[in-house]
Parts: C-alpha cells; sequence; structure tokens
C-alpha cells in the first residue's frame, strides 16, 4: 500500500503544475478503495519497497521512510493551526506544499540502487525543489528582524510547533544520511531536508512575529538565578 501511495503521488505531483490540490485529490481516489486487500503483509516484521523488495523494517530504508513520514505528519498538525489563524494563513499553503515534497522524498527513498531504470526514472529526486525551498526562506525570512541570540522554542503554539517541526526534520535528515552514504539516496534529497530544516526555523519566528508573541531568548543560568548548582547522593531518608 506504502509503495502504490508512493507511486501514485509522485505521478500526481509530476503530471502538472505543482498544486496541492492535486495530491489530496488523489488520496481522496486511494480512499474509495478501502485500506488494502491482503492486509498482514508486513506482520513478520518485513516491508515492500517501491521496486517489490522485501526489507526488514528495521532497514535504513524504513528508518529514512519513516521518518520523512512523521515529519509530514506532524506538518499536517501544524497546518491545521495556522489554518485556525488569520495571521497565518499563508502558511497553510507553504506547510501543504513541503508535505506533498515529502511525498517525492519518500518515493525516491523507497526507490533504492538497483530497480528498474522506469522506477530509478519515476522517483529521481526533483533538484527543483531544493531552489523552492531556498526561495521559500528569503521570502519569509525578509520579513523577519535580524537574530542576534539564541532562541528557545515558544512564541505561542505555532511557533512551537513549528519548531518542534524542525527537530523532527533534522532527525529525519540524520535518517536520510545513511542513505546516501550508501548511494542508495540522491545528496539533493538530503541538501532538501537540511533547508527544510532552516525554513521551519524562519517560518516559527514568523509565526511567533505574526502573533505578536514574545521571542523567548537564551539566558545564563547565572544571570537570573543566584542559586549555584551542587551535586549529592539521593538517600531514602530525605
Amino acid at each position: 500500500m506504502r509503495s502504490r501511495l508512493l507511486l501514485f503521488a509522485v505521478r500526481a505531483l509530476r503530471s502538472g503544475p505543482f498544486l496541492p490540490h492535486r495530491f489530496l485529490q488523489t488520496t481522496r481516489v486511494l480512499a474509495d478503495r478501502g485500506f488494502k486487500q491482503g492486509r498482514g503483509t508486513g506482520d513478520t516484521g518485513k516491508s515492500s519497497l517501491f521496486n517489490n523488495e522485501r526489507r526488514w523494517k528495521d532497514d535504513d530504508a524504513f528508518a529514512a521512510l519513516g521518518a520523512t513520514d512523521e515529519l509530514s505528519s506532524f506538518l499536517g498538525v501544524c497546518g491545521q493551526l495556522a489554518e485556525k489563524d488569520s495571521q497565518l494563513q499563508d502558511l497553510v499553503e507553504t506547510l501543504t506544499r513541503l508535505q506533498c515534497c515529502l511525498q517525492d522524498v519518500g518515493a525516491h527513498l523507497a526507490t533504492p540502487s538497483g530497480s528498474s531504470e522506469k522506477k530509478t526514472k519515476l522517483t529521481s529526486f526533483d533538484g527543483e525543489m531544493v531552489e523552492w525551498i531556498n526561495a521559500e526562506i528569503d521570502r519569509y525570512g525578509d520579513e523577519l528582524p535580524p537574530l542576534k541570540q539564541f532562541i528557545l522554542s515558544g512564541g505561542g503554539a505555532t511557533s512551537a510547533n513549528l519548531q518542534y517541526a524542525r527537530a523532527v526534520c533534522r532527525r529525519a535528515e540524520r535518517a536520510v544520511v545513511a542513505l546516501v552514504r550508501s548511494e542508495s539516496a540522491d545528496p539533493q534529497a538530503l541538501k532538501f531536508l537540511n533547508r527544510m530544516s532552516d525554513l521551519l526555523f524562519v517560518l516559527g519566528r514568523y509565526a511567533c512575529m505574526k502573533n505578536q508573541k514574545e521571542e523567548l531568548t537564551y539566558l545564563r543560568p547565572s544571570s537570573f538565578t543566584k542559586l549555584r548548582w551542587h551535586r549529592k547522593k539521593l538517600s531514602k531518608q530525605e
């Protein structure tokens, strides 16, 4: 089922202009067919990649696929928060497009080296996504004041969740490193995830600014408390 979803998503994305509704329409068509026939094929701890190769679910490929899937799912949470906020409507489309890009990344990661030429070509990574994400970083970043010190996650619910998404994105990036090192994935896919984490950082600050929240900054503990850290052994008598 996962392989079919990836295939349909890639076809939808590459059959015309990159519009979120194409992807969403594709998922509705699949949903009409129910979950899937022959369910339970992964009960033994193995699953199939796009080339139908069966691997254990703790394989590097599935670790990377799971991490990017988790990231996409959490971007959905961020998108729902932004949709409820009249000040952040522009973020909704950006986050939806990021989800679509991640579906494309997943299709690429699910097609290991040695797959057929047809499938490899179909799921090859599109470098234009990197250029798009760079442009988004500039577009939102130009709206923000300069960053002069370390900041903490916070600044409102949407901002905090976007910063959390950034951390999830970093984990996905680390998972893809193994595939790049084994030459099973295009380094551009890794570059895309690295730039996405930068964008999510910028979007978190942007949401904070739009919601007129305070941006939390890092302070050394000694600057706001007179307590001195000390160590001691724990005992049941205390």
